[in-house]
This record gives structure tokens, sequence and C-alpha cells, in this order.
């Protein structure tokens, strides 16, 4: 667990903040969420000052923080493949040398290993010689930065929260929350908040004694623009792509868990490790019966090893106050980068957050399974209808009691976020892709990802993936890619069928399922379980959550900015998530929430 504060002054009447008093603020900003103290460091040299709290991975070999004679490194991402990307261009390092060797080479030369460092990654670092520090961003910009800046003061982290011990006052941007109530996530470069916005795709800040200046370098352009490559080339560019990221991060760890579903991302991911020979403890969340369980668990017996079921996870908190826990330290923790119904699922058993552990997952896998183009059926309509049937299916998903002032906004917004494509000269299908890469992968998912406190090793998420997927000309919807991988690092495994053609749904009955509750905690009213959660989300506000959407509705605040409340009381059970969040929101950030002491 990393959580990283890099500021600067601007004035020379502005008095400086102190990094040890900067530090214990952060120390109690965050100590409500976690069981054990942090390990500080702070480090403050002629152009900024820098506080990290840090806790020990599970399983996670390197250091996030390294130095030598010249150099000091901190990677709030780790670069996975770091070692291999710098041999490449002639620099050969042993792992305590790494991260300062790429700072320096990233330093001098940083648009030839954007090319091949593969997202999330991020650096800070500075010369022992100079006092310059500097920060580097991943070429997709997967690596969730925040850059807060007043014209009296400019910072830099990993959470948004961390810039009240600065004395930033966190100020919400309704307009902002009203996009990230639509979408699931804030697009484009929009972070919620005023005066903080995300750091944009390979972009490099260089401080020093006279200020501040920036960079960007797009390599992010050589991986979508289409080659020459051939179907079957492409297919295999992607199939060896993941190999080599799971070959470079396996030094980095110990044995590690691992998901598995009855999908097709979770399977060509473990598919690729069973190929590479590595250790894994594989796992699947649900109940039995369910279709990922059932799935899984033939996977794992024809494929010879353990599988572990967590039947009792991602469920909500049976007492109300413990859901308004729930929510509010998830907000506390992520400020809104998280999946929004799993707020009232966050530390739901009570417990508290650790250093984490290594976490390999499926993830991303979707940037080449022509996810919108499936969502908006484009084979139906024509190239030029995609851009109106995609607002429009997301459109859909706003809360109906949304203010109509904000509708256009939203919209607006949108069609900015899709149209960020025409920088790349993309066109049709592959405008659908470069949405789902750009925006559901680097915001969405990034933020998704950013609650885990350990290290999440995504390996669909390379260069060489993307740059596969956007030169192939077939059809991305019948998953190409992963029929490729499954069938070349797993043939056993093919015959084997996917949770979407599964019918389980009379295996799932009462008696299963109580099977695996304690029976004070049952509710017929929301826990049996729907879609893919283990329980029914709409049941579990009605059953037990209502109070917290009752004391909204009494109350004006914030979230009367965005949402009617006089619609909201009639149509609240269509987003009851989304209402609850934005009314929780202000208090939990101001620490005036259940279970935030500080």
């Amino acid at each position: 667990m990393r959580i990283f504060l890099l500021w600067r002054r601007f004035g020379a009447s502005e008095p400086p903040f102190d990094p040890q008093g900067v530090g214990s603020d952060l120390q109690k900003l965050f100590s409500p969420l976690f069981r054990t103290p942090f390990r500080t460091k702070t480090m403050q040299n002629s152009s900024a000052s820098l506080v990290l709290l840090e806790l020990p991975v599970v399983g996670w070999k390197p250091a996030f923080y390294r130095e030598d004679d010249e150099t000091w490194a901190l990677a709030p991402d780790y670069p996975i493949n770091a070692r291999s990307a710098l041999a490449m261009k002639g620099t050969s390092v042993d792992d305590d040398g790494v991260l300062p060797a790429l700072g320096r080479e990233l330093q001098a030369a940083p648009a030839a290993l954007l090319q091949e460092l593969a997202p999330p990654f991020s650096l800070v670092w500075s010369s022992k010689r100079t006092g310059q520090t500097f920060v580097q961003t991943d070429g997709l910009g997967q690596s969730q930065l925040f850059e807060f800046q007043d014209g009296r003061l400019w910072a830099l982290s990993n959470k948004i929260l961390a810039f009240r011990a600065l004395g930033v006052a966190l100020e919400p941007e309704s307009e902002q929350w009203a996009v990230r109530a639509t979408l699931g996530w804030f697009p484009l470069e929009m972070t919620g908040y005023k005066r903080i916005r995300f750091l944009e795709p390979g972009t490099q800040l260089h401080l020093d004694s006279n200020g501040l200046t920036r960079t960007r370098h797009d390599v992010l352009s050589t991986w979508v623009r289409s080659s020459a490559l051939s179907s079957s080339d492409c297919l295999e560019l992607a199939r060896s792509s993941l190999l080599r990221h799971i070959n470079a991060a396996m030094p980095l760890c110990e044995r590690n868990s691992v998901g598995l579903s009855g999908g097709w991302d979770s399977r060509a991911v473990v598919s690729t490790l069973r190929a590479a020979g590595a250790e894994f403890a594989a796992r699947v969340r649900g109940l039995p019966g369910r279709p990922d369980v059932v799935i899984a668990r033939e996977l794992a017996r024809i494929g010879g090893f353990d599988l572990k079921v967590h039947s009792s996870s991602g469920v909500p908190p049976t007492d109300v106050e413990m859901c308004k826990r729930s929510i509010s330290l998830a907000l506390r923790w992520q400020a809104g980068y998280m999946v929004t119904h799993k707020h009232k699922t966050f530390l739901a058993d009570q417990r508290l957050l650790d250093g984490g552990s290594v976490n390999i997952m499926g993830q991303h896998g979707e940037i080449g399974r022509g996810y919108y183009a499936k969502k908006i059926r484009a084979g139906e309509v024509s190239e030029a209808e995609y851009e109106g049937w995609l607002i429009g299916k997301l459109m859909a998903k706003m809360p109906p009691f949304t203010r109509k002032g904000f509708h256009e906004i939203v919209r607006y917004v949108i069609r900015q976020a899709f149209r960020q494509a025409d920088r790349y000269d993309l066109q049709g299908s592959a405008q659908l892709d470069f949405f789902y890469l750009y925006e559901r992968t680097r915001r969405w998912a990034s933020g998704s990802l950013g609650s885990q406190t350990g290290v999440v090793l995504a390996p669909f998420l390379n260069p060489d993936y993307i740059r596969a997927v956007f030169s192939y000309t077939g059809d991305l919807t019948i998953n190409p890619f992963h029929r490729y991988i499954i069938a070349t690092h797993s043939p056993d495994w093919t015959a084997v069928q996917y949770a979407k053609e599964l019918d389980v749904r009379h295996q799932a009955s009462e008696t299963a399922t109580a099977s695996f509750r304690e029976p004070d905690i049952l509710t017929p009213d929301w826990r049996p379980p729907t879609g893919k959660e283990n329980y029914d989300s709409l049941g579990y506000w009605e059953a037990v959550a209502r109070p917290i959407i009752q004391e909204a509705l009494a109350e004006c605040g914030f979230w009367t900015e965005i949402f009617d409340p006089d619609v909201a009381e009639r149509q609240w059970p269509a987003a009851p998530d989304e209402l609850a969040m934005l009314y929780l929101l202000p208090d939990a950030l101001q620490s005036r929430a259940p279970g935030i002491n500080s």
C-alpha cells in the first residue's frame, strides 16, 4: 500500500509546510481505514517536498522506494516490465537499481521507454546532485495521479483525500458529479473536485528552483495505430504479450492469488499462467450453483489445481448504520473512484484495510472483445450512427431524478469523450474500442482497481495487446483473441462452457443459499442473489438501508444540487446507490460520518 503526497509552494511570502507535520496529518486522515500504523518517509529539497505512507504488500518482493548514489525514486504504481524495457535500450541493472535507473532513462529519453512500459505505472524521482524532481505517468494515463493547483500551491497525489493534509478544501463540482452519476466514472480529465485534475497520459513533470514545467509524450498514438499485421499475426502478438507480461511479473512476487470465473478474461489469464508454469492460488466469488462457481470448479478440476470459493464476500452489512459506515469509508478512501454499488460493501465485515497482497486479474481483456460494439449492436446500424447510439445507451443510465439542467451537459460531455478518438484518426468500430480503452479502462477501471491496497497484475493491459487489437481487422465481438489464447495455452478448457451459456438459475435454490448463510442474517427480500451479485441490491435498499434514503430526502445538501428531491422521493428505487453516495459525500470527506474519527 502506497499513499504519497508531493507538493511545492509558489511565492516567497507563503510559509512552507513542514513535511513531518504534513506526514502526521496524512496519517490522521487515513488511519480510520487501516488496522496498523503506516511507515512514513519524508523528503525535501529545493524543488519539492514529499511524504510517503506505506505498508508491506504480502507476496511482493521489490521495494517501491529505492535510491542509489545519484537518485532516489518512488513508484506509486510499480513498472512491471521495467527491467526488460531498460534492457531493450541497452541498460542492465540489478533488482535494487531498477527504479533509479528508470528515472534517469525517462529523464533522458522518455518516449522510447514509454512505448514499451506497460500501464499502469508512475514514477517520482529526484537527482541528489541538482535537487530537481521529476514525475512520469504511463503512456495510457492508467496510473491514478491527481494534480491540485491554485496559484499559491501545487500538489500531486494518488489519493484525493491526501490534499487535505495541505489545508486544501475538497469542493465537489456538481456538473462533474452529475456526469459520474450517469456514467459511473469521471470522464476526460475530470476528477469531481474543483482545482483538481487527472494527470494526462505520458506526462512528465519537472520541478526545480524556478518552478514547474511539463511535457507530454504521445505514445498512445503508436499503440492504437493500425499496422499491416495479418489477423493471425495479431492473434499471436496478443498471446505472446500476455505471456511476456506474466514472465516479467513472476520474479517480482511470490505465489499469487488469481481470480477465476465463468467469463472469458480470467480464463485466458489463468490459461497463460498455466502455460508459463507459474505458481498461483485460484479463487472464485459466488454461491454454490452460481455460473461462475460451477464453471471455475470444472476448470480447476481439469487443470488439476485447488480453487477457493468465497461464498460470503461482496455482501453489504445487515445494519443501516454499518451501511452508512461502509459508504462513508469508501468515499473517504477513493473519493468516488469506486464501482458505485460496491460502496455499500466496502469493509462491510467491519475489518480494516492492510497493505494488501498480489492479485492477478483478467481485467481489461474486454479491450479486445468489442465491448461497446456489442452494447449498441453495431452490426445493425451504420458507422455514422455509432456516436448517437452510444450516447443514448449511456444516457439511459442517468438517474431519473437528475435535474433537467444537467441533461444536455452530461450528453455533451459523453460526446466529447467519444470524439477523443478523432485525435488518432480512428473510424468505425475502432472509435468504440478506443472509448472503451480511454474511458472505461483508463478512468473507470483505474478507479476500481485503485481501491485495492496491494498490487494488481492485469496482463491484458500491455502495449502489444493494445497494438494487436487495433490492428485486427476481424470481428472482435466473437472474442477471437481469447479463443486463440485459451486454445493455445489450455486446449483442455476449450469445451467448457462460459457463464452466459450456462443456465443454472434453478440450481441456485433457496436451500443452497441458506446453507451458506448464517440464519440471523437471512432476509428473504434481499438475500437471494441476482445478476452477478451475491444479493438483491434493490431489495437490500428497501429492507435494510431505506433509512439512509429517508434521511437524505429530509435534508438539503450537495446531493440536491444534482438531484431533484421531489422527483427523487417518488423514483429513488431507480438509483438508490447514487443518491446515498452523493448525500454522504460531503460528511465523508470532512470526517463527519460513521466510522470516521479523525
